[in-house]
């Protein structure tokens, strides 16, 4: 086998930078996870007592050619006189040559308990997983390009999560089967480790019209070192969040991130958030930062009083 003059380079940059800032983390990165807890905790479906959706895109290390871009959409909701709540994901995530795209159906059981309410969930799916060969060039003997590679595996996670009107805190566990996808006849695969997450975060009202909103959120992925993200928001009027995260690893602060948040509250049911990642690591050389962008909708029955604002 051979291989073309492909962008080295770029491509080995690329491979470099992954291991740094992810740690052999294979899920998405999210800057909003207070904002969006459905991606990345099932029990969170159902908890907004209405319809929910979020629609979410980021573009990571914009400027830098096969950086990771992600499309993903939750949406879920308590059933009328049940406990549970049901709910679905759908992400699109690209990096370089590889994209892998999931389908998720979600159960969550919600259980009172003292103030507040106790929350387990089971999502399972597919998960699959295209090799574009073409993008790097790759050729057989005779010449010809070699062609896509496309697998298919399935895929479960598991999560907990507490909350009353300003506490919350969550636990959850991606690819608890630890499957694998595997190409070319099997030869070739590609593992997904199990994920761990854990989020807490609580709403302290300073005034009628100022909250502040800390919170933390630690990852951690099989032969990878402890991560976590510190964020604190701070919500204005009622309608405007303003927050700031520090992200790293306990096992290097190399390549730590910063990033600027806002959320807008559009009306009691849509709003709107964006958030930027400043690199403070050496990657920051190779790019301009990371943009992400999600709209939320929360479908409140009109004759039903809601909760305004909500905090978590």
């Amino acid at each position: 086998m051979k291989i073309n003059k492909i962008k080295i380079v770029g491509f080995l940059l690329f491979i470099l930078v992954a291991f740094t800032e992810f740690k052999a983390q294979k899920d998405p990165l999210y800057s909003q996870y207070m904002f969006n807890p459905m991606a990345i905790n099932p029990a969170y479906a159902g908890t907004r007592n209405t319809i929910s959706g979020v629609l979410l895109h980021r573009s990571q290390w914009v400027g830098m050619d096969g950086a990771p871009r992600t499309n993903s959409l939750a949406i879920h909701s308590p059933i009328k006189g049940k406990n549970f709540a049901l709910g679905f994901n759908l992400l699109n995530d690209r990096v370089g040559p590889i994209t892998n795209n999931t389908l998720l159906g979600t159960y969550a059981y919600h259980l009172k308990l003292g103030q507040g309410q106790l929350s387990f969930g089971l999502r399972g799916g597919f998960y699959s997983m295209t090799l574009r060969n073409s993008e790097l060039s790759y050729t057989d003997n005779t010449g010809k390009p070699l062609e896509n590679y496309n697998s298919l595996t399935t895929n479960f996670d598991f999560g907990t999560y507490y909350h009353t009107d300003k506490f919350y805190a969550g636990f959850s566990a991606n690819h608890l089967t630890n499957g694998s996808v595997k190409f070319n006849n099997q030869v070739e695969t590609y593992d997904l480790n199990m994920h761990f997450m854990a989020f807490a975060g609580n709403a302290f009202a300073l005034s009628p019209n100022l909250v502040v909103k800390p919170s933390v959120l630690i990852k951690y992925t099989q032969n990878a070192p402890l991560n976590y993200d510190i964020n604190t928001s701070v919500l204005f009027q009622k309608v405007f969040w303003l927050g700031a995260s520090y992200r790293s690893s306990f096992s290097s602060f190399k390549e730590a991130s910063l990033v600027l948040i806002t959320e807008y509250n559009i009306s009691q049911s849509f709003r709107i958030g964006y958030s930027y990642d400043f690199n403070l690591g050496a990657i920051k050389r190779f790019n301009s930062g990371s943009h992400e962008v999600f709209l939320g909708a929360d479908l409140y029955n009109k004759r039903k009083e809601s909760i305004s604002p909500r905090y978590l």
